[in-house]
């Protein structure tokens, strides 16, 4: 049996060498700007109680009690037969639960009398079925399908499966001021009631970047629409259509909503008779989650035969990059839509995360390149060395916290020799450490058991790491450029050590972001089982500092 300095006891020495030599890193502070929601997830604050409490014979909206309009204002009844509801029956995949019930149901309106109608891209991109309900008629309902989409303008087109001519409405030809009286006619909360609340146009060119589309601007107006209210029509006072209501109120404000103007409208559902327009196939929204180290574009769902499906992304995948560019980094889609709007048809290199199995994937849309996992040690190493065949696998893992809270890592279920107590330094001082192993003696005085240390070292020199955590009875395999969703540095790897079979591996790789300090991870390997947990920890090691 080979006897050594054990790799705990070294990595240990190691550790607080580097705690004496180097400073510790730094945090960074992240601004984040208010964005609308959309009207499908937002929480509207309305104000019930209406400011005149004399008793008329109008209704809320101003109409007469049988429906028609007095002077200067739109019926409750006059624009009903053209506005529809859309129950979008489908699953969604959720980055941490997995399988979801995506159903869901918006508004939309009909366009013309063969049945097109205008709604939003995230009220049905990706669902199976997409049912229609027409003026609030909840007795008939009717199929329909997707003509074309656009998740940057957040606009769709479809055609309802009805023979008999239907009612549109047509596009305002005046042009919208501020103090436009507007009407937002809808099915907000999926109430299948119809229902028009008043308003008028408060700012012509309000922000249109949002988590889940990308529009230079956007119309503001005070007509409440709620969730539910997706893609139904806002109304001039002749029934004619301003605009498509797309966003509920700011997370600072309630009382304005969004609405995307009829120029911008009208020119893109022109483009959708052709086909999407400015778009993957995806319904997602832009995700940054700090602590976690992960930003990107979050999809809910997929187009069947849309390039995302060529490509093979799934519900639940989180877009990372597009043609090298960082996406979603700021909690909007502006720099995903700058790439689409870019590219065109061309082949865009995107990388991606599959929350769910800790994946790193790459391809390329409107390539010939599906996605594959982007790394993995195991196959990184299995040409140049020869470990010994495993007799049994490791069927399950479990997620290890050290003391501090500040390291997580996922490790085989069956090393149960677990140490997670920080170093103590000679100055007082502490730093946060990880090691598991099936039997922690046997770790480490020989190399004939597998195990993985885990921990932060404040210093921004990744050479020094690899240097520090070197062994000195092994034969050197070479240094490799390592780079995940959150982190990127080098891995080294040492083979024949001690005369044994068994890989030592060393890496040091600091956070994209420039947070926090540099973990460093060391692995000893002695089976072909013991590589797959080293791609489990490098898939899940993960630091808060």
């Amino acid at each position: 049996m080979q006897q050594r300095l054990g790799h705990r006891s070294a990595a240990l020495i190691a550790l607080a060498a580097i705690g004496f030599a180097a400073c510790g890193g730094g945090g960074s502070d992240d601004d984040s700007s208010d964005t609308a929601a959309p009207v499908d997830t937002a929480e509207a604050v309305v104000d019930t109680e209406p400011e005149d409490t004399e008793p008329s014979d109008t209704e809320p909206d101003g109409t007469e009690p049988d429906g028609t309009a007095p002077d200067g204002a739109v019926g409750f009844n006059s624009i009903q037969p053209s506005v529809i509801q859309i129950e979008a029956i489908g699953t969604i995949r959720d980055p941490e639960v997995g399988l979801t019930d995506g159903s869901g149901r918006g508004s939309g309106f009909v366009i013309s009398e063969d049945g097109l109608a205008v709604t939003n891209n995230h009220v049905v991109t990706g669902a199976a079925t997409l049912e229609v309900f027409i003026g609030g008629d909840t007795d008939e309902s009717y199929n329909a399908t997707i003509l074309g989409v656009s998740e940057c303008n957040d606009l769709a087109l479809i055609d309802i499966d009805e023979d008999d001519p239907l009612t549109p409405l047509q596009w305002y030809q005046d042009e919208i001021t501020t103090g436009t009286d507007v009407y937002a006619a809808g099915f907000p909360l999926g109430d299948p009631e119809y229902t028009l609340t008043r308003g008028i146009i408060s700012k012509l060119e309000a922000g249109g970047e949002t988590s889940w589309a990308s529009l230079d601007s956007v119309l503001e107006h005070d007509a409440n629409i709620q969730p539910g209210n997706s893609g139904g029509p806002l109304v001039a006072t002749d029934g004619t259509v301003v605009g498509v209501n797309y966003a509920g109120g700011s997370r600072t404000n309630t009382d304005q909503f969004f609405a995307i103007d009829k120029d911008t409208a009208q020119e893109v559902v022109e483009l959708l008779k052709e086909g999407d327009f400015e778009s993957l196939g995806v319904n997602g929204e832009a995700v940054v989650d700090e602590e976690a180290g992960i930003a990107g574009i979050w999809v809910a769902g997929v187009a069947p035969g849309s390039p995302a499906d060529e490509v093979g992304l799934l519900p639940g995948d989180i877009i990372q990059s597009m043609n090298g560019l960082p996406v979603g980094t700021d909690g909007t889609k502006a720099d995903y839509c700058d790439v689409l709007r870019t590219s065109g048809d061309n082949p865009i290199k995107i990388e991606v995360l599959r929350f769910d199995t800790e994946e790193i994937l790459t391809g390329e849309i409107n390539g010939d390149k599906p996605l594959e996992q982007t790394f993995s040690f195991a196959q990184a190493v299995e040409e140049e060395t020869t470990v010994e065949e495993a007799a049994t696998t490791y069927d399950s893992y479990t997620t290890v916290v050290d003391d501090t809270g500040a390291l997580t890592i996922d490790l085989p279920t069956a090393w149960t020799a677990l140490d997670t107590a920080p170093v103590t330094l000679d100055d007082g001082s502490s730093l946060p450490q990880i090691t598991g192993a099936p039997d922690m003696t046997s770790y480490v005085e020989t190399w004939d058991t597998p195990g993985i240390f885990f921990a932060t070292v404040p210093t921004a020199d990744i050479l020094q790491v690899l240097s520090t955590f070197a062994p000195t009875d092994c034969v050197d395999g070479g240094q490799t450029d390592y780079q995940d969703a959150a982190f990127l540095g080098t891995y080294q790897v040492w083979t024949d050590c001690g005369g044994t079979g068994t890989i030592f591996v060393v890496l040091g790789a600091a956070k994209v972001d420039g947070s926090g300090e540099v973990a460093v991870l060391t692995a000893q390997v002695v089976t072909d089982a013991d590589l797959d947990a080293l791609d489990q920890a490098f898939a899940t090691f993960n630091t808060t500092s």
